[in-house]
């Protein structure tokens, strides 16, 4: 997988995945991920980081939502 098909994720569930595949559509697309029944969203924070993967976008949580959308 290459490093720009993935994005950072900062906050949410401390168990929760850190790097995921990026969204499809446009840049910047809230990312939505399935964990522990429920779903966790993230937005783009408009900064990148290298973590040894090359410069991926940060996305910061932003809320939780019970059960499946």
């Amino acid at each position: 997988m290459s490093s720009a098909s993935l994005v950072l994720l900062k906050g949410g569930p401390s168990c929760a995945p850190q790097v995921v595949q990026a969204p499809s559509g446009e840049p910047g697309a809230t990312v939505k991920i399935e964990y522990c029944g429920s779903w966790e969203h993230y937005e783009f924070t408009g900064e990148y980081s290298d973590i040894g993967e090359g410069p991926m976008p940060v996305y910061r949580w932003t809320r939780h939502q019970p059960g499946a959308e």
